[in-house]
C-alpha cells in the first residue's frame, strides 16, 4: 500500500472515531430524572388567563398559584414558553427567579433551575406576554410549560390569551 493511501485511510478512521465519540458525549441526557427527585402532589388554581383586548405596546402578567398538596417537597423544573414574546418567572418563599423563555433564548442558569416548594406551601408562576417582541394582531394564545415530580402532573401547561389590537 502506498504511503498516501495509508494516510488517507488513517485520516478517515480518525475522523470516524472523533464523530462517534462526539455523538456519544453530546447525546448524553443530563436532565433531572423524575424518579430521582422523589414524588409529591400538586394543584394549580387555573390553566388559562384571558387578558382580553390589549395594544401591541402593552404587557400583561398573569399569576398561577401552584400548591404542594403533599407532605413531600414539590420540585418544579424545565420551565419554558412557546414564544419569544412570552416570559415566565417563579416565586417560592418570596424569592423570584429570572425570566424563563424559549429554551434557545434562555440563560444556562435558568435552563438547569429546579425549584423546591415545601410541603403544604405554594409557589406563584408569573407569565408575562409582551406582544411588541413578536408583533401580531388578533387573538393569540401562548403557553408556558413545566415539569414536576408529581406523578399525576409530570408535565403542566398553562396559557395566556389576548386579542392584540
Amino acid at each position: 500500500m502506498k504511503a498516501d493511501t495509508k494516510i488517507i485511510i488513517g485520516a478517515i478512521v480518525a475522523s470516524v472515531a472523533i464523530i462517534v465519540g462526539a455523538v456519544f458525549l453530546l447525546s448524553k441526557d443530563n436532565s433531572p430524572k423524575r424518579e430521582a427527585l422523589g414524588t409529591a402532589a400538586m394543584t394549580i388554581d387555573k390553566t388559562l388567563e384571558d387578558f382580553g383586548d390589549m395594544k401591541s405596546d402593552e404587557e400583561k402578567t398573569a399569576t398561577f398559584t401552584i400548591t404542594n398538596t403533599s407532605d413531600a417537597v414539590l420540585r418544579i423544573w424545565n420551565i419554558s414558553t412557546s414564544c419569544d414574546c412570552t416570559f415566565a418567572s417563579v416565586v417560592i418563599n418570596g424569592q423570584e427567579t429570572g425570566e424563563f423563555n424559549m429554551p434557545m433564548h434562555m440563560i444556562a442558569r435558568l435552563k438547569n433551575w429546579i425549584g423546591e416548594v415545601p410541603a403544604k406551601q405554594t409557589a406563584t408562576l408569573k407569565v408575562t406576554y409582551r406582544p411588541k417582541v413578536m408583533p401580531v394582531t388578533g387573538v393569540v394564545t401562548r403557553q408556558t410549560r413545566f415539569s414536576t415530580n408529581d406523578p399525576k402532573n409530570p408535565e403542566v401547561e398553562v396559557s395566556v390569551k389576548a386579542n392584540v389590537l
